[in-house]
């Protein structure tokens, strides 16, 4: 009974997933795709060079060396089926953009299905996946704005998995594989080590993403180094880019942000320090300590992208009903996906930031009710 109970939820799981697809590409149709969002028919937009680094891997280059890059390895290696597809159907509109919303809207699937498993009742689990699903954000970020996030999310999902589950050989391991897409999944290490106080999750992550990565770093040298403090457009948060509020406030006040990098900058590390703190003194819960510490990351970095919200949408889905944050969890999905598309292609800086204010308020007020909870304590 137990497993055809687990059969029914997972393909209701898929009918909603199906239902959704087809939903938001009706809005990416009907409304992005006129405002010249994803290109034209000869020429498709997209944000990133997947293309040119799929096409360099298969064609025998090197990453970093012989194709410029700023992500870890495994996410180039991913992105290879979407931009093989789209060079068998010309690398053109509509194909091509679909073959990456298709794609990137997949790894949604894989992550609802974590969540389904990660419960320890299934029913349970199915509502944290319908949750997660309809959030705005994560067909959003994987169909409409047609971002990579959702690879992330779904390592993330899958570290998350085992982590629950005290499976931790497993989740360190999985941990690693996620820094491997973005390096964003070093979030998970200290809530890991501090929950558990397992060696593995500080040692494992960084073995796995050092024996991936060496060979590239051997081979390619500094060109690999895409970590760079020093440079823009690297994989770091210290420079004002994306939808975070400093890099709004700049782009619509003709450059001029709000305070300096340096002091903003100064802002994050200190600020994640004192979350960091709070948790040492008095953890929640496994979820609601590693939401605390994603949503101050996000929040106070200079640098955002609107995709990394995806990480909330997972991480909160199974905290909505015990917290009653339900509606703050849709509202700041939602606002967050419309701050973005005012970033571009309306290019309305103002009202973008003034969206971003709403997002940060929401989740300010999400967090303390994690930290203030009205009834039962939760679980360590």
């Amino acid at each position: 009974m137990r497993e055809g109970t687990r059969h029914r939820y997972s393909l209701r799981i898929l009918g909603v997933f199906g239902a959704l697809f087809v939903a938001y590409l009706l809005v990416a149709h009907f409304v992005l795709e006129p405002m010249g969002y994803y290109g034209t028919l000869d020429q498709p937009r997209f944000a990133d060079p997947w293309i040119a680094r799929a096409e360099t891997i298969l064609s025998g280059g090197l990453l970093y060396r012989d194709v410029f890059t700023t992500t870890p390895p495994l996410i180039n290696f991913l992105l290879i089926p979407p931009a093989l597809l789209s060079g068998l159907l010309g690398h053109r509109n509509p194909w091509a953009t679909l073959s990456f919303m298709a794609y990137f809207s997949l790894f949604n699937l894989f992550a609802a299905y974590a969540l389904l498993y990660a419960a320890k009742e299934r029913e349970e689990g199915y509502r944290h996946a319908l949750y997660f699903l309809l959030n705005p954000l994560t067909f959003g970020n994987s169909l409409l704005r047609r971002q990579d996030e959702s690879i992330l999310v779904f390592f993330f999902a899958l570290a998350l998995l085992f982590f629950l589950h005290e499976e931790h050989w497993r989740a360190s391991v999985a941990v690693g594989l996620t820094l491997l897409v973005k390096l964003s999944g070093a979030l998970m290490i200290p809530i890991a080590f501090l929950r558990t106080r397992n060696w593995r999750y500080l040692i494992i992550p960084a073995v796995v993403f050092g024996l991936v990565f060496a060979p590239f770093l051997l081979a390619a040298g500094e060109s690999a180094i895409f970590w760079d403090v020093s440079r823009e457009r690297t994989q770091h948060p210290f420079q004002f880019h994306g939808v975070s509020l400093g890099a709004l406030w700049s782009r619509a006040h003709e450059g001029r942000p709000p305070i300096g990098l340096t002091a903003y900058s100064a802002i994050l590390i200190v600020g994640v320090a004192v979350v960091l703190a709070l948790i040492v003194w008095k953890p929640r819960g496994r979820l609601e300590d590693l939401t605390l510490l994603t949503t101050a990351v996000l929040l106070l970095s200079p640098k955002l992208h609107c995709g990394y919200f995806s990480l909330l949408a997972l991480m909160m889905a199974p905290l909505l009903q015990k917290y009653r944050i339900t509606w703050a969890y849709f509202l700041f999905g939602l606002l967050a996906l419309i701050a973005d598309i005012y970033k571009w292609p309306v290019e309305n800086f103002s009202v973008a930031f003034w969206l971003m204010v709403g997002v940060f308020a929401l989740l300010v007020w999400a967090m303390v009710r994690l930290r203030r909870p009205r009834g039962e304590e939760a679980p360590a």
